[in-house]
């Protein structure tokens, strides 16, 4: 049984490597420009993590669909959380969250300031709280997902190691969406250097995925020779 889905989960990588390296690699030059620009288009970082989670969901629905049916493969997880990154992604993207938060924020701060009688500032709390709060369970869903994954599926070296690195995403997620969720309290500026960092180390990981599936992919060729060998 494992071994048929390790052949599945192999077919999909094989078909993706590439789509996690470009998409790696896209945000990786953006983080460039912004370091090179001494800040330029640091005030889009919400567009630019809009665009990623974008990306990822799409990634996300396809990789699901290889392991369709196959309740070890936790399939239906990974196809919900592609669904809700592509939902985010649109969402950040568009201009929708902000104009809820406007509405809400105005009606807010109003209700405030006449029980306080000081003027308050809660503009971009909203978007603020949202990624914070996706990014942690995000996080919390992806480690405790592979964590608990059946070793079998993972028999193969490469595909443990593919493994480590979703399980360090998922930790990389959960102390981003802390920090970002924490940034409302200490300071508001702190948020974008926060998703930038988060950028950055994403960028790098979702390449190193990309570059481990590639390797799977000569793991599994080896193997056949080896077998065809033996026959």
């Amino acid at each position: 049984m494992y071994k048929e889905l390790t052949r599945k989960i192999r077919k999909s990588l094989r078909e993706q490597w590439f789509y996690h390296i470009v998409v790696g690699l896209i945000f990786l030059i953006y983080a460039a420009i912004v370091i090179i620009g001494n800040g330029i288009f640091l005030d889009d970082v919400v567009k630019v993590l809009g665009f990623l989670f974008l990306l990822t969901g799409i990634g996300n629905l396809i990789y699901s669909f290889s392991g369709i049916g196959e309740r070890e493969f936790h399939w239906g997880e990974i196809f919900f959380w592609g669904i809700l990154e592509v939902f985010s992604g649109g969402l950040l993207l568009s201009s929708k969250l902000l104009t809820a938060e406007r509405n809400l924020i105005e009606e807010v701060s109003l209700a405030i300031e006449k029980v306080t009688a000081a003027k308050v500032e809660l503009q971009g709390y909203l978007v603020i709280f949202y990624i914070g709060t996706f990014l942690t369970f995000r996080g919390i869903s992806h480690i405790v997902t592979k964590v608990y994954e059946p070793e079998g599926i993972n028999h193969n070296r490469t595909l443990g190691v593919l493994k480590r690195v979703l399980i360090l995403d998922g930790f990389i997620d959960f102390i981003f969406g802390v920090g970002v969720t924490l940034s409302m309290y200490l300071a508001q500026n702190i948020f974008y250097y926060i998703v930038f960092v988060y950028i950055v180390i994403t960028s790098i990981l979702t390449i190193i995925f990309g570059l481990g599936s590639k390797y799977s992919l000569k793991v599994e060729k080896d193997e056949e020779l080896e077998n065809i060998e033996v026959e």
